[in-house]
């Protein structure tokens, strides 16, 4: 048997999720959805755990949703019973979530990161949500409520890729650090945490995503759930969409890539594009 796409442990109260599809970058799939989210119930049921980290095993984060197992048979159901609860649980979730941010962090991926309630990120690291190529709209769509708005529609409309010292700079991650301290940096914040009274920090939580959600915050991300699906549904009969997913089960997922996707168009990072 392999080693599991999704694996867990536990140190010092913190309960760390890994993401572990490494040869494929991290990319997400359903079981790996499933299992974050039974994870979660373990770390939330359990009285030991008090900050949880999610984070990706050989480099990267995250680059997105896996294309290459196919569309999910209903992408209402995908969102609303998968990707979407792993977010809302990261986000609303009575303990403090972290995400620590490598590599890619891109797409699916990017809004998984998005959910937790603090994101630190190597500055490297590369952030955004390019999936606009691909005849998707994001699911978690967090990035109108916590940017600016022409920044939030210019990585959106855009595919715009930055990294996490501009990420860090225009306020949708908390910090970022060099490579070899990022780890470091997020178990002071863990330790940090831990020596706080539970109770409290789990009600200022709740008080926090309250006013959050008093100003828009759980409409708006409601909203952009029916907007992904929306669009799931309308990609059904786009001939373009039709010829992407033919062209990943007639010649693989990086020639379709290549095809749709041009990376010096984003307008990030430099003329040469993002793709590492």
């Amino acid at each position: 048997m392999g080693a599991e796409l999704v694996q867990k442990k536990i140190e010092d109260n913190t309960g760390w999720i890994l993401l572990n599809n490494v040869t494929k970058k991290n990319a997400l799939g359903s079981e790996m959805y499933k299992r974050i989210l039974t994870i979660l119930d373990q770390y939330e049921e359990d009285e030991n755990i008090r900050v949880i980290v999610i984070r990706g095993n050989g480099g990267n984060f995250s680059a997105g949703y896996d294309l290459s197992q196919g569309m999910p048979d209903s992408y209402r159901d995908f969102v609303k019973k998968l990707d979407g609860p792993v977010s809302r649980r990261l986000w609303y979730g009575p303990k403090p979530t972290i995400s620590m941010v490598e590599g890619y962090c891109l797409g699916g991926g990017f809004e998984l990161a998005m959910g937790a309630d603090f994101v630190y990120a190597t500055d490297d690291a590369l952030l955004g949500e390019p999936e606009i190529d691909f005849f998707f709209t994001p699911d978690f769509n967090s990035l109108p409520c916590i940017i600016l708005p022409r920044k939030a529609k210019e990585m959106i409309l855009l595919g715009q890729v930055i990294s996490g010292t501009e990420a860090a700079e225009i306020g949708f991650i908390n910090r970022s650090f060099t490579s070899t301290r990022l780890e470091e940096e997020v178990k002071k914040v863990c330790r940090r945490l831990v020596s706080l009274p539970e109770e409290t920090v789990a009600t200022a939580k709740t008080g926090l995503n309250g006013a959050f959600d008093a100003q828009g915050f759980g409409n708006a991300i409601a909203y952009g759930e029916e907007i992904a699906i929306y669009n799931g549904l309308r990609g059904q009969t786009n001939p373009q969409c039709q010829e992407f997913h033919r062209t990943i089960k007639e010649k693989g997922l990086k020639e379709a890539i290549k095809r749709f996707r041009d990376y010096g168009q984003s307008g990030s990072l430099d003329e040469a594009g993002w793709k590492k």
